[in-house]
């Protein structure tokens, strides 16, 4: 048999059915130790394998392991002796793979199998089963056996990250890291809360033998490890907000496909030769007129599902027609929501619905005074009155706002209309919740958000009345108040 076709070794092999034997036993209820014994067994005689015949008098991969953690953490880890560590570590990894959904698995494997995921852990797993291709490109498709090794191995990582993550010495020596990498985040409450979470979700790509840089695994390499999760783990927050208010967008704004049309004809063409409008056009306006039920609407597959079933699509269709949407409309809630979360990508241009002018419009003459009053309103940014006055050019102002030139007036007339409710509230005839309402708009977690609007508005919370309504409702009074006041209103 030839190398390619060979199969895993025999000891790898029959990690699966371990797995469902000790799976039915624990799912019956039996909580021994002997449920768990032969497969963590099985496991730690795979792992123990000296698979890098250089480093044959340090041990076993999996002792290799454990003594690289106490090498790198050694205060984090004094409490405890390198069989300790490694005896916890695979008795709790292998504890919670029981406890976790067979459908979850699954899904891991499908996620290792695909073409460009993790490439160095299914090498690692191959020098364990299928040494010959260990070095082979692309790597070759894993088996059953070979997924729950490698997500065994994600999993011990982490289970080894845990012990350090969860220590008081690891809080007190890395103090002054996590202190400074939260304080440079935009929402330093948020960072700081996730921050363990975040670190132990990415302990399962974290292997301390594998050089960080070229000079191996230390303490300077593991902050810079530290950093560059945290880094990513922002931007990944960002683009998950993003996909979420684009999906908003879709749902409850009937200028959605409008808005869609509006910023693919505004895209640059190598942006609109990766779109395909009429499918996306589709898209919106069946989930506008036929997929209203919010339930539905709360979960990305259940939408996904109910779009294919009425278009006829491919659900790996529907999905890719999605994210084209989300794209589009991505675009355009970046260039109107705050400053500090707007892309910073130069070749991202929009086209603005305000006029390109160094003065906001008035309407015969209407609102002048208020004009004055806003620019020297306090808490009216200083690039503004210099945008007004022309103290500074607009390339310069762009500059300062890390965003393209054509936005410069988008921003304005959202420092405008912020100033605009700063205003409305102000009026002691406006009722206060709504003022509560519209502060709901600042708490970043849609759970929360949704907890603190249902205690505002009672409508809300019965179910009576859609967050679209009760903005909207507060936009017609605000509209009301400016008409009212001589003020202008900009929409």
């Amino acid at each position: 048999m030839s190398p390619l076709t060979r199969s895993p070794d025999l000891e790898v092999a029959q990690l699966p059915q371990l797995l469902q034997a000790a799976r039915s036993r624990y799912l019956a209820g039996e909580r021994s130790a002997a449920v768990m014994k032969p497969l963590s067994q099985a496991l730690r005689a795979i792992l123990e394998r000296n698979i890098d015949p250089h480093l044959s008098q340090r041990g076993g991969y999996l002792q290799r392991l454990v003594e690289a953690y106490f090498r790198l953490f050694p205060r984090c880890l004094e409490h405890l002796s390198r069989d300790q560590l490694q005896q916890q570590a695979v008795q709790k990894t292998v504890l919670r793979l029981l406890q976790i959904p067979s459908t979850v698995i699954q899904d891991e494997y499908d996620r290792l199998n695909r073409a460009q995921y993790n490439q160095s852990l299914k090498q690692l797993v191959l020098a364990f089963s299928r040494p010959l291709l260990a070095n082979r490109h692309p790597v070759p498709k894993l088996t059953e056996a070979e997924c729950f090794l490698a997500f065994f191995i994600q999993c011990l990582r982490q289970e080894l990250g845990a012990t350090v993550l969860l220590s008081p010495q690891f809080r007190h020596e890395y103090r002054d890291l996590l202190r400074t990498v939260c304080l440079g985040s935009p929402d330093p409450e948020l960072c700081q809360s996730n921050l363990t979470g975040w670190l132990w979700e990415a302990m399962k790509s974290f292997d301390p033998l594998k050089p960080f840089s070229a000079t191996g695994h230390g303490r300077p390499t593991f902050e810079a490890w530290v950093r560059t999760v945290i880094s990513n783990k922002l931007a990944d927050e960002k683009r998950k907000l993003l996909k979420r208010e684009a999906d908003e967008l879709l749902f409850y704004d009937n200028r959605a496909l409008h808005v869609f049309q509006d910023r693919y004809q505004a895209a640059p063409p190598e942006v609109q030769r990766e779109i395909d409008p009429n499918a996306c056009a589709q898209l919106i306006t069946i989930v506008q007129t036929e997929i209203t039920d919010p339930r539905i609407r709360a979960s990305t597959t259940r939408l996904r599902q109910h779009i294919a079933q009425l278009l006829g699509w491919t659900i790996e269709y529907t999905r890719e027609i999605h994210q084209q949407v989300r794209r589009i409309l991505g675009r355009y809630v970046q260039s109107t929501r705050s400053l500090n979360i707007c892309s910073t990508d130069s070749n991202q241009e929009w086209i603005d619905n305000y006029p390109d002018t160094r003065t906001l419009p008035t309407n015969n003459g209407q609102g002048v005074e208020c004009m004055v009053e806003f620019l020297n309103d306090p808490q009216t940014p200083t690039w503004v009155r210099d945008w007004c006055e022309r103290r500074r050019t607009q390339a310069e102002i762009a500059r300062e706002l890390f965003v393209s030139q054509p936005t410069i007036s988008r921003c304005l007339g959202r420092e405008y209309r912020l100033w605009l409710y700063r205003k409305f509230f102000q009026d002691p005839q406006i009722p206060q919740w709504m003022r509560r309402w519209y502060e709901t708009q600042s708490i970043p977690s849609p759970h929360q958000r949704r907890q603190a609007r249902r205690e505002i508005h009672p409508d809300y919370a019965r179910g009576l009345c859609s967050a679209k309504q009760i903005d909207e409702q507060i936009e017609a009074k605000l509209a009301q108040w400016c008409e009212r006041n001589d003020i202008y209103y900009l929409p």
